[in-house]
């Protein structure tokens, strides 16, 4: 890479730094995540713990193995992410450790949820070209479409980390707004970091043999 565009890079960058420091956008961050911890704290871990002693998760696995194969499970949530994300991705987060490197299918995952938000930009941008759609489209994203043009990619990174998020709605938001779609491929890229951390949160969590005896 040329001098010249690191140099525009690094002052590209910089530029945001500020930009974000100035509208609090790392605050909003570091609260978000201190609420999602807490939300997990209170219902997600114990439910999990909860239903790995009551529930024999080995034979919900051998029934979805059994009467779904792995391409149909990952086409089902390759639409989930493109249309609104209908199921929640945390039920295929799990379904990867049944898996013995679930890393590898927590990156697949990532992959397709960031391949599913590409859909919902193209899906955003058919929507602008309708007019009555359109202007529906905009009232029901109206908050997110407000984020977006408050914060830019800094949004579309926390509603792809941040479990709970509605991602795919962010996006159709974004590109209402006919956001750059370079700039989307590039802060989209966290969606898949988000599935690895989620996943390898999960795994931890699914092992805790030592607090159910």
């Amino acid at each position: 890479m040329k001098p010249g565009i690191l140099n525009r890079l690094f002052t590209s960058l910089k530029s945001n730094h500020q930009s974000n420091q100035k509208k609090g956008v790392y605050g909003y961050m570091w609260w978000t995540a201190v609420k999602i911890v807490l939300i997990y704290a209170v219902t997600v871990i114990p439910l999990i713990l909860i239903l790995k002693r009551y529930v024999d998760l080995g034979s919900v696995f051998t029934f979805i193995t059994t009467n779904f194969t792995d391409p149909f499970v990952l086409i089902v949530f390759l639409v989930s992410e493109t249309l609104l994300g209908m199921i929640p991705p945390d039920f295929f987060v799990i379904w990867a450790g049944k898996f013995n490197t679930p890393m590898i299918f927590l990156v697949l995952l990532g992959v397709l949820s960031y391949v599913g938000g590409i859909l919902s930009y193209f899906i955003g941008s058919w929507l602008s070209k309708r007019k009555r759609i359109k202007e529906y489209s905009e009232r029901a994203l109206d908050k997110y479409i407000k984020m977006v043009r408050k914060w830019g990619g800094a949004f579309i990174v926390i509603s792809a980390l941040f479990p709970y998020s509605p991602f795919s709605m962010v996006v159709i938001a974004v590109s209402l707004l006919k956001y750059p779609f370079r700039y989307y491929l590039f802060f989209g890229l966290s969606r898949i970091i988000r599935f690895i951390i989620q996943g390898v949160f999960y795994l931890h969590i699914l092992n805790l043999d030592k607090l159910l005896n």
